[in-house]
């Protein structure tokens, strides 16, 4: 696992180097090339804050979830440049636009730049939902 720092230091330095580059120069990765990137991995995502979630993602563009209040399985699909996540009792989809990063993606929400990214770190951990209760 990530030292709990990591995040939130990378992020800031991110935001210092500039990494809200224009879309034109930084393309959000393709559906395929999401896929290729993400399918059989974990990642834990972090904000500003530090980590707040960790995701697992299965064959068949299937997403699980989890944070401190929920677990959700869900599945992911392409709109245009974006990967929105669909969770059964989600009142509307999550999209990201995704950018690698080398081992690592960055992602904003609705492909907004003006919007703090979010950072994905691989991890060691799978996810499930079995025995979860939330807070």
């Amino acid at each position: 696992m990530m030292p709990a720092m990591r995040g939130p230091a990378l992020l800031a330095a991110a935001l210092a180097c500039g990494f809200a580059v224009h879309a034109e120069t930084d393309p959000p990765l393709s559906a395929e090339a999401f896929e290729t990137f993400v399918q059989g991995r974990t990642f834990d995502t972090h904000d500003q804050t530090g980590r707040y979630g960790v995701e697992t993602f299965l064959p068949g563009r299937r997403a699980i979830w989890r944070d401190a209040e929920r677990c959700l399985e869900g599945r992911w699909r392409p709109q245009g440049a974006l990967i929105c996540f669909d969770y059964p009792g989600e009142p509307q989809p999550y999209c990201w636009t995704y950018h690698d990063r080398g081992d690592w993606l960055m992602a904003w929400l609705d492909g907004d730049r003006a919007n703090p990214p979010i950072l994905l770190y691989p991890s060691p951990e799978i996810v499930t939902c079995e025995g979860y209760f939330g807070v």
